[in-house]
Order: C-alpha cells, then sequence, then structure tokens
C-alpha cells in the first residue's frame, strides 16, 4: 500500500502528513521502544495489552492510556526517558522542529491528518 504525503505548516514546523498518520506514529514508538531492545519492546506490548487493556494500534488514538502505562511500568523517571526517546523519532519522522510532549505531537499530528484527510476528501 503506497501512502500519500502532504507538507502542512504548523507553528511547531513542517509536518509531512501521510493519508494513514496513526501507522507513522506507531513506527516512531515502535521505532524507539526497539531500541530498548526486542525483548524489551516485546514486553511492554504484553503489558499493555494485559494490563492497560491497549492494543499496539490504539497507542495514537489513546496517547493518555499509553503515558499512564509507561508511568505505572517505569516510574516517573523512566516514562519521560522512553518519552524522549519517542519525541526523537516523532521530530525526525514528521520533521517537527519542537515538541513539547508526547500527548501534544500526537494531537497536533492527528489535527493535522485530520485536517488534511478532508482537505483531500474534498478535492
Amino acid at each position: 500500500m503506497k501512502l500519500s504525503y502532504r507538507t502542512m505548516f504548523y507553528p511547531l514546523g513542517v509536518i509531512e502528513i501521510s493519508l494513514d498518520i496513526d501507522s507513522r506514529i506507531l513506527e516512531c514508538v515502535d521505532s524507539a521502544l526497539g531500541k530498548l531492545g526486542e525483548n524489551v519492546r516485546q514486553s511492554i506490548y504484553y503489558y499493555l495489552k494485559k494490563d492497560f487493556m491497549l492494543e499496539k494500534f490504539e497507542i495514537p488514538r489513546k496517547p493518555e492510556v499509553f503515558e499512564r502505562a509507561l508511568m505505572s511500568i517505569f516510574g516517573k523517571e523512566g516514562c519521560k526517558v522512553i518519552e524522549k526517546m519517542i519525541l526523537v523519532e516523532i521530530r525526525k519522522n514528521f520533521r517537527l522542529k519542537r515538541v513539547l510532549s508526547f500527548k501534544k505531537a500526537i494531537k497536533v499530528l492527528s489535527d493535522a491528518g485530520t485536517c488534511s484527510k478532508k482537505q483531500l476528501l474534498n478535492k
């Protein structure tokens, strides 16, 4: 499946929007967690599902639950480290200049993706 991209300008920087924004966000999360090791990444996904009823594909739509789960698993400081790792990937993949938090990044990207999808559907 080929993804279509569109570039949009926001106060936080230029964002490349794809029609499947959730998949790109998940790639960022997956890449960041992968830096901790494959077993750690799989364990995190397992505990997200088991203890927090959060499937991997739901992470972009439920960033609050994801953040709460990371906080529960790793504590406040560990959660901050993992969020920073994810934000590095998000900045790199979406060409954002600055992002304050994981939740805010997801909101900006989701809003931009929704706007972009509506614009593409109206053409």
